[in-house]
């Protein structure tokens, strides 16, 4: 079940940076007529239903199929002075959850702002906050704790 559910993980990460991407740069869309729904929502939509998916994921592994994040569990100690475990045992996890959390402030900001430019701004600077903990949450290839772009 581990090597499915960390592929899956995987694979949801492109699709949650390349909406939330899409999510950010719609978020300069402008609409004058503050009566309506903002436009966009979709977008907001999907970026949300991405970034839950993947901490779906993510959980399952660091909950328990993750044999890194059970040996960090076990020894919090050597998970501190060990870089890549401490990775995976909270820097990983806090990245992720900055973005869970600024997606949501920027989604609930944008329905209850009272102008277009309001909505605009706090759904820009909320999403550009989630797309960056993201990148910075990333495993990326080269770093000490890095992994493959795409696994198969």
């Amino acid at each position: 079940m581990y090597p499915a559910v960390l592929i899956i993980h995987s694979w949801l990460r492109w699709v949650a940076l390349l909406i939330g991407a899409g999510a950010t740069l719609n978020a300069f869309r402008h609409r004058e007529d503050t009566s309506e729904r903002p436009r966009g929502g979709r977008w907001d939509t999907y970026f949300m239903l991405a970034l839950d998916l993947q901490v779906l994921f993510g959980l399952l592994l660091y909950l328990g199929l993750s044999p890194l994040t059970r040996d960090a569990m076990n020894n919090v100690g050597a998970a501190w002075r060990d870089p890549g475990l401490r990775f995976w045992a909270i820097g990983h996890a806090a990245m992720m959850f900055v973005a869970v959390i600024a997606v949501r402030a920027g989604r609930v900001y944008a329905l209850g702002a009272k102008t277009s430019a309001a909505r605009r701004h706090g759904r820009f600077i909320c999403f550009s906050v989630a797309v960056l903990a993201m990148l910075i949450g990333v495993p990326w290839p080269g770093l000490v704790n890095g992994r493959p772009l795409f696994r198969f």
